[in-house]
This record gives structure tokens, sequence and C-alpha cells, in this order.
């Protein structure tokens, strides 16, 4: 799917794509320009999704007429009022779910958590197939803003997805999933070995200090002595340069664990962190406008709900960034 992705060759037939297109003219537009989805030049988004329970219940109505004959456990063909909604398990609440996935991207840097994308998708879909898609369409409905920061959890924690990112020249910040077992065993001059957390090793038994990332090279590593102004030991001195030995590795041996930004920094955590904006969206969806108490039976009406939630979404924080006030308004108007 990534490589049809990357060909431009991934099917792009959805029919929630005008309600897509909707939020993102009226609202995402506008909500930008205001600059409250961030730094557009530069966009953090966090990638995510949730259960969407269905009105409808699984069992199905029965349509014929085996209970007026006795029969009460029969298995003719039954009515289902929502055929679209599949089982899916929520891993969050460790329980399943009879209804949609709600698969949300909001604007991380953005003070108010604004959704700028949603897709429905099946109960059954795994995040990481919705990504793909995700990633294809922001790009096709925002061609002004440049998104440059992939946030996730470990769902989307595979290599075709890195190499998807590295088409869409986005740097990411992807938990490591926990079942991973990590072998750094990738043979490089001037390096004994690498930790377990991948940062490399000079021959002298010492860490390298990671020095940010440097394109194209690879992810700079300098003497840990040289970069905290020490001399070094006398057995340890492998660059006669007072700036210290330097090294790149390059994310291409392995992107899942050597990522522009490594796993193991404080720039990574820091980052990480405001993964949570997503959940905050989520929140404000399935709480604050309690999108499932409508009991929708149709994808349909499950996504119009969430779009008019986010819609609502927007305004707030338009009548919060403004100060806007009705009651301002029609002390005016008397």
């Amino acid at each position: 799917m990534v490589d049809r992705t990357i060909k431009c060759e991934l099917p792009d037939l959805r029919p929630e794509k005008i309600l897509q297109q909707f939020l993102a003219r009226c609202l995402v537009d506008t909500s930008a320009s205001m600059g409250l989805l961030g730094d557009i030049s530069k966009l953090s988004v966090a990638f995510d999704g949730s259960s969407y329970k269905s009105g409808a219940s699984h069992y199905g109505v029965k349509v014929c007429d085996c209970r007026s004959k006795g029969i009460y456990n029969c298995t003719c063909p039954r009515r289902f009022s929502d055929p679209d909604a599949t089982w899916g398990w929520d891993s969050y609440r460790n329980q399943w779910f009879y209804g949609s996935t709600l698969f949300t991207v909001t604007a991380s840097d953005s003070p108010y958590d604004l959704p700028v994308y949603m897709r429905l998708v099946q109960a059954n879909r795994h995040d990481s197939v919705t990504t793909i898609f995700a990633l294809r369409d922001i790009h096709s409905l925002y061609p002004n803003l440049n998104f440059k920061y992939f946030i996730a959890d470990g769902a989307m924690d595979n290599y075709p997805t890195y190499n998807l990112l590295k088409h869409y020249d986005m740097i990411p910040f992807i938990a490591l999933d926990s079942r991973t077992k990590v072998k750094f065993n990738y043979p490089h001059p001037h390096i004994l070995c690498f930790d377990d957390k991948g940062r490399p090793i000079c021959p002298g038994g010492i860490p390298y200090q990671n020095w940010g990332y440097s394109k194209p090279k690879g992810i700079k590593y300098r003497c840990w002595f040289a970069c905290h102004g020490q001399k070094p030991p006398e057995d340890c001195v492998c660059s006669n340069s007072s700036y210290g030995k330097v090294v790149y590795i390059k994310p291409d041996h392995d992107p899942r664990m050597f990522t522009p930004v490594p796993h193991h920094t404080k720039a990574f955590k820091d980052k990480f962190k405001i993964r949570t904006s997503v959940e905050r969206t989520n929140k404000r969806l399935f709480v604050d406008y309690s999108i499932e108490n409508a009991r929708s039976r149709s994808n349909m009406m499950r996504f119009a709900m969430a779009t008019f939630a986010a819609v609502n979404m927007h305004l707030d924080a338009w009548i919060k960034h403004t100060n806007f006030s009705f009651v301002d308004t029609f002390i005016k108007a008397a």
C-alpha cells in the first residue's frame, strides 16, 4: 500500500470526502490564517483512532414468524439497521465494540487541540492501515501547509510507515512497539558497538554525544569529552581536533532504530508528549459533544455528527481567541 501511495496509485474513493473538504476549506484554513494551528511552515500532527459505537444492536431484528410458531431460537435471516457496523477491539478499554473507528489527525502545536482531518473506517481495521490513507489525504487537502513532524503511538511502528514519512519529508516521533527486540549490529568505522538505546560507543568505551540531525549526512554524534569541554584521557584520543571526533549514523541503516531524532533524547520525549493533543481532541468529541449519544445507525450519520462537533471545536477556538461575546454584541445592537 505504501508503494502504491508513493506512485499515486492508492484508491481515492470515499463518501466522506465532501465533509472533509468542508472542514478543510471552511474551518481549518481560517484557523491556520488566525495562527491557531501553530507554525504552518513546520506543522506537528498527531494521529490516533478511537472506537465509535453504533446505536444499532448487533443481534439484528427478526423478520420471520417463527416466534408465533413457538420457535424462539431460529436461525432465519435478520434485518440489521446498521449493516456498515463491524466488530473491533478497543485496546484502551480492553473490550470489544460494535460500530466503526473514527481516525483523527490533530494539529499538536495548537493550544486548542484542533482536528484537521477525520476519517471513518471499519472497526476491525488497524490504525497503521488508516495512517497510510490519512497521510495521503492531508497532503492532498492542504497543499498550503507543510507537515513536518509525525507523532503517533506504537500502532504505527512499522517500516513501511517510516518509508512513507521519508517520502513526505516528515520527521517521525513514533513510540517503539513494546514487543520490539532491538538489535544494533550495524558495522561502522570509529564505532565499537551500539548500546541498548541505539547510542554509538567510541573505541574507548564512551558513548558519543548526540548533536542533532544533519541532512543529508544523518544523525550527528560528537566525542563526549569535546562536547563537555573536557580533555579526554591519554588512552582515549581518537582525534587531534578540539572539536572532537564526529561520526554520522544514516537513518537508512534502520529507519525505526536510527530516527532523525533518537528515541532516547530529551528532544524526542518532549515532542512525543504533545501526542496527547489528539487524545484531548477525542475527549472533546466523545465526552464534551457526546457524539455517541446520538446512537447513529449508519456511517453517514456517525461521520456527520463527528464533523459537526469538529466544526464547533474550531468555532469555540475562534471565540476564545478573538474574545468575542454575544452579550457585548446585543448591547451594541441595542
